[in-house]
């Protein structure tokens, strides 16, 4: 019984984990998959409230791009760390 309980809260924390990756759900996603090479880098959903969303692209330890989606407005802007003007700014 043990085991079988310890299966299942491991099942669901690794669920919980991979869901908060998925960026496909997220109204930005087209964009960003336009603007950055999303396949290359780590994604970490670093803050998502009623508010906003952003997200940091690691290139290995390195935070790459940085996106911050606000959602009343729907205005995203995506950030590279290398360049000084954003990849993208505007509406959605």
């Amino acid at each position: 019984m043990k085991k079988a309980v310890l299966a299942l809260v491991a099942s669901l924390f690794l669920v919980a984990c991979s869901n908060e990756d998925d960026l496909s759900t997220y109204e930005e996603y087209g964009v960003l998959e336009e603007t950055i090479e999303i396949a290359q880098y780590e994604p970490k959903v670093e803050t998502d409230n009623d508010g906003n969303r952003v997200i940091l692209f690691y290139e290995g330890e390195r935070v790459a791009y940085k996106s911050v989606y606000v959602k009343d407005e729907r205005h995203l802007k995506v950030i590279s760390t290398d360049d000084e003007a954003p990849l993208y700014n505007d509406t959605l």
